[in-house]
């Protein structure tokens, strides 16, 4: 029987040693786990490590700096407005041609807190707020996966005969109107290796909202996910998961992370290659595209006077 795939999440003092060490980001890049979590101390119920460094920033850095490594950034409306995140998001799956994705919690335990009763982004000093819960968190996927859709990336045709550059009419609203209110569209495309890949934690086994036609879950992490989460020294689950993630604690150091998973693939776990976007990686299929029923927001576009 084929083993699971690895993952491996990393705290924030990990963040710091990573992007510290050029000999520990080209480890990094060759190891062949399918993903890394940026963070996941943020979101997994841990208190807050004496340093940390923001999860997407991060990414960025990694983006630019290596060319394999795989990564979900940590995301919770706690802290961010889910436009903002989307805009993040999409932006990390340019700089990285796909080797991104995106895992939401609930709560980031770095985050301030916020007004009590409306603490989901209200501690950033935005306005508003919403309610802090797994409604929200659920929502906030939800409007990720629709702004990131709302410029398709087929939509840029540079077509030089016609003069149209960009197919606007083709770029929709988004209209979402529960936890918050989004009209959209995003600032933009859509990446070229499309949407990101959304992930979900499941720690505290808070059951999902109702997920309809329009579920933007492409993977599960925790107790009912596909991925299981195990911490570093003890022996991961072989049956019953597609992937197992490493989780070393604050105090463990990264290069023992890295060894004990370069182990695990020794010992038979699924290694995936390098390179490629998470997506293809993960086999996951492309998200069906929900953008013929929205309201355009530009008008037919009319031939460029340059072209």
């Amino acid at each position: 029987m084929t083993k699971p795939y690895l993952a491996l999440g990393l705290s924030g003092p990990h963040l710091v040693e990573l992007t510290s060490s050029a000999a520990l980001l080209e480890r990094w890049d060759l190891l062949e786990v399918a993903f890394t979590v940026l963070g996941i101390d943020r979101i997994d119920g841990s208190p807050p490590a004496r340093v940390t460094l923001n999860s997407s920033a991060v990414g960025a850095t990694l983006a630019s700096a290596t060319k394999s490594g795989r990564f979900l950034i940590t995301v919770s409306p706690q802290r961010d407005h889910p436009y903002n995140i989307a805009r993040r998001v999409a932006s990390l799956a340019h700089l990285s041609r796909g080797r991104s994705g995106v895992l939401v919690g609930v709560r980031d335990s770095y985050a301030p807190p916020g007004p009590a009763d409306a603490p989901a982004w209200g501690g950033a000093g935005l306005g508003g707020g919403a309610l802090l819960n797994v409604r929200t968190a659920y929502d906030t996927a939800r409007a990720v996966r629709a702004l990131e859709q709302s410029w398709p990336y087929d939509t840029i045709i540079g077509d030089r005969e016609s003069g149209i550059l960009v197919q606007s009419d083709r770029i929709v609203h988004v209209d979402i109107d529960g936890s918050f209110s989004i009209a959209g569209p995003l600032n933009a495309p859509e990446p070229a290796t499309g949407a990101s890949v959304i992930a979900w934690y499941d720690g505290a086994g808070d059951e999902l909202p109702n997920r309809g036609d329009d579920d933007p879950i492409d993977l599960m992490l925790g107790k009912s996910g596909d991925v299981a989460m195990v911490p570093l020294g003890h022996n991961p689950p072989v049956d019953g998961v597609s992937g197992v993630l490493l989780r070393a604690s604050a105090e463990e150091p990264l290069g023992e992370l890295f060894d004990a998973a370069q182990r695990l693939l020794e010992q038979g776990f699924t290694p995936i290659p390098l390179g490629g976007s998470l997506r293809s990686a993960l086999h996951l299929a492309r998200p069906t595209l929900r953008t013929a029923e929205a309201r355009p927001a530009f008008p037919s576009p009319k031939p460029h006077v340059a072209l």
